[in-house]
């Protein structure tokens, strides 16, 4: 009897979402794929069909936690009416993101020496995901009148800067005091990019 259509890919994000808990638990190293074949509830030969090593299986947890944040920056900004709404909600974002325990595990995978060349390539265009986004944000910021007239693409990488290094505040600050930063971060930048 032949599979259901679309149960493939029904089994596949199931196996995933188990090994993303096993992940956010104890980090990408720590987790193997046994532990993955035990909390999945199904055989290794099962996962192995679906992903041909931990590296994509971390991969495709990866981008579907990137078609997510996607999806809430979609539903976030839609009712916005600036772009000074916007850089602030895009703000939020980022600072729950960090909050991911998911980050963690993704930092350590990023820094890992996975010898597939493709997975870091398909890595590399997940840390880009934000680009297009804050692009648009900018340059509509700055034809409504919002934001002074400005190289385009440099200041893209500034604020991505700002955003992304603020990261480092959560080994420091409690998660109380991370989004009112955030906040403040662009209270700072609009200083310099609001047109006077």
């Amino acid at each position: 009897m032949a599979r259901p259509a679309g149960a493939g890919e029904q089994t596949k994000k199931r196996i995933a979402l188990k090994a993303k808990s096993l992940f956010e638990q104890k980090g990408y190293s720590a987790t193997t794929m046994d532990e993955i074949v035990t909390i999945a509830g199904t055989s290794k030969g099962s996962i192995y069909y679906h992903f041909k090593s931990k590296e994509e299986l971390f991969l495709y947890i990866l981008e579907l936690t990137t078609e997510e944040w996607l999806d809430k920056w979609a539903r976030s900004s839609e009712p916005l009416h600036t772009a000074t709404e916007k850089l602030y909600t895009l703000a939020e974002l980022f600072a729950t993101d960090f909050q991911n325990p998911l980050m963690r595990a993704a930092e350590e995978f990023a820094g890992s020496e996975s010898a597939d060349p493709d997975i870091h390539a398909k890595l590399l265009e997940m840390t880009r995901m934000h680009y297009p986004i804050l692009r648009q944000l900018l340059e509509e910021g700055m034809s409504s009148g919002e934001f002074e007239p400005m190289e385009t693409t440099e200041l893209m990488y500034i604020v991505l800067g700002l955003l992304g290094g603020l990261g480092v505040a959560y080994y420091d600050l409690s998660s109380e005091r991370i989004l009112p930063l955030y906040r403040r971060s662009i209270d700072i930048l609009l200083r310099g990019i609001r047109k006077k």
